[in-house]
């Protein structure tokens, strides 16, 4: 009897689980406006990727919560010491990157190529093997900020910040950490900006000198 008891306890506990952190993006008509169906279900990968990540780092099975929570952590790491808290490893990062559609990876994506830097006072040219991910400003998902920032000014203040320069900058990054607590990640839109968001924070510049200098 104990036995079977446990046994539903763990079955209720993984329904509930599940029911928290899967979400239907074509719920949002946008969505389905500007992507296909094949390509909601590479952004369902790439969001899922995030999930897992997320969950990992905080201990928090509440998707929304557990968002919330590294959020959070990731704006106490920059006001403490002026520097993100890195949530991946970069090389599985972009190991996982590359594993999605090409096409579907271009309409949210650039990956950047350094060809001077400056580390520990030498100057490298040609930096090859030294990447950065550039959140871009004209693919599918620009399109879709345009539509829903006709109705949400945060979503018409990122896709304006993204059309007068790409990336992820510090007016995108500051005052979503300072307003995150307003969102609900368990909405398509919210959910598919914070996995955008998180997947966008780069490892700093000394580390990927140190990688380039191993690799090169």
């Amino acid at each position: 009897m104990r036995k079977i008891k446990l046994a539903l306890v763990f079955i209720i506990g993984f329904i509930l689980i599940s029911c928290q952190t899967k979400f239907d993006l074509k719920t949002d008509k946008h969505l389905t406006q500007v992507f296909t169906g094949n390509e909601l279900q590479e952004i369902q990968k790439m969001i899922s990727y995030v999930d897992d990540r997320v969950v990992k780092l905080t201990n928090n099975r509440n998707i929304n919560d557990a968002y919330h929570q590294l959020l959070d952590n990731i704006d106490k790491n920059m006001q403490d010491g002026s520097k993100f808290l890195v949530p991946f490893d970069e090389e599985e990062k972009y190991e996982f990157l590359q594993s999605l559609d090409t096409t579907v990876f271009n309409e949210f994506w650039t990956i950047g190529r350094v060809r001077k830097a400056v580390y520990q006072d030498s100057i490298y040219e040609d930096l090859d093997n030294y990447k950065h991910l550039e959140l871009g400003h004209r693919g599918k998902y620009s399109d879709y900020l345009e539509k829903i920032g006709e109705n949400d000014a945060y979503y018409q203040s990122v896709k304006e910040t993204l059309d007068f320069a790409a990336g992820l900058t510090p007016s995108l990054v500051a005052p979503f950490l300072k307003i995150h607590n307003e969102f609900d990640f368990t909405i398509p839109k919210n959910r598919l900006w914070a996995a955008v968001f998180i997947l966008s924070i780069e490892e700093p510049h000394d580390r990927k000198m140190e990688r380039y200098l191993i690799h090169k």
